[in-house]
């Protein structure tokens, strides 16, 4: 068990440190941290699978001030192990990693807030040495510090409970593990919701009920969806590129003292018909 504790330790230290010693170029998130994981676990379908169905569980999740809701890399990397390696079913995967990224997530803020109160001064110091050497260690040598720690709830979450946990689901009844299913089922859901409740605006409400039809009525899968919104897009932003092109053209014509009456009739029936 602790060779498959160091698997996730190294598979959530590689996400973490890229994540914040490296520009921040989400590699945390689960599709990218399912990938990542897949590749240390030795199943690269399956840690894409997984990683994708906690995205949209993740992806309205948003931590603001002392509010925390759960660390999605930490929770990625444990429903990959637990599915992957101890042969646990997605949903009840997905719902105990879930679980675990929940006190991660609060281990994360601890270390962040205690850690940079402690390191902040070595910062200063090597910024003040003037030398490239100081600043490259203080920086690259804190990242390895601080997403070390990070990773520690994964290490600790595999070593201290993958076994329990198998031993668990296996004596679990049929009932609870539907119980389970259903929870991961909801799970997506909640977060569609955290996201449509930060985004939703009446004028993007058809587009919302549009993918509903086009999903739950005509059966048309999530890549011929997004694919349609793209066309959406792409139509909807030249229309407003040619407005905004036209209300400057309108607005020349008014300053340089243009004041042809069929001029400015064609140009009001066109500025009316892009209104």
């Amino acid at each position: 068990m602790l060779g498959l504790a160091l698997q996730a330790l190294l598979a959530a230290f590689i996400c973490y440190y890229v994540q914040w010693t490296f520009g921040q170029p989400m590699i945390d998130q689960p599709i990218v941290a399912g990938l990542v994981c897949g590749i240390v676990f030795g199943d690269i379908t399956t840690g894409i699978m997984i990683g994708a169905a906690l995205q949209v569980i993740f992806m309205g999740s948003v931590n603001v001030g002392g509010a925390t809701s759960a660390d999605p890399c930490t929770g990625t990397v444990m429903a990959v192990c637990f599915v992957t390696k101890l042969g646990i079913d997605q949903a009840s995967a997905i719902t105990l990693g879930t679980a675990v990224a929940i006190v991660a997530n609060i281990w994360f803020g601890l270390c962040f807030n205690v850690l940079s109160s402690f390191w902040a001064p070595v910062t200063d110091w090597a910024a003040s040495t003037g030398e490239e050497k100081s600043v490259f260690l203080a920086h690259f040598g804190g990242g390895l510090l601080f997403n070390l720690l990070y990773s520690l709830p994964s290490f600790l979450g595999v070593y201290l409970g993958a076994e329990p946990v198998a031993n668990l689901i296996n004596v679990i009844p049929p009932t609870v593990t539907s119980g389970f299913n259903a929870i991961a089922g909801l799970l997506p859901c909640v977060g569609m919701a955290i996201l449509i409740r930060m985004l939703w605006d009446n004028k993007i409400a058809v587009y919302f009920l549009l993918g509903f039809v086009l999903v739950e009525y005509l059966g048309l899968p999530m890549i011929a969806v997004a694919a349609i919104g793209v066309v959406i897009i792409v139509v909807t932003a030249v229309r407003e590129m040619e407005n905004l092109d036209l209300q400057k053209k309108i607005q020349t014509l008014r300053t340089t003292g243009v004041t042809s009456s069929a001029t400015s009739q064609a140009d009001m029936e066109e500025e009316d018909f892009f209104a």
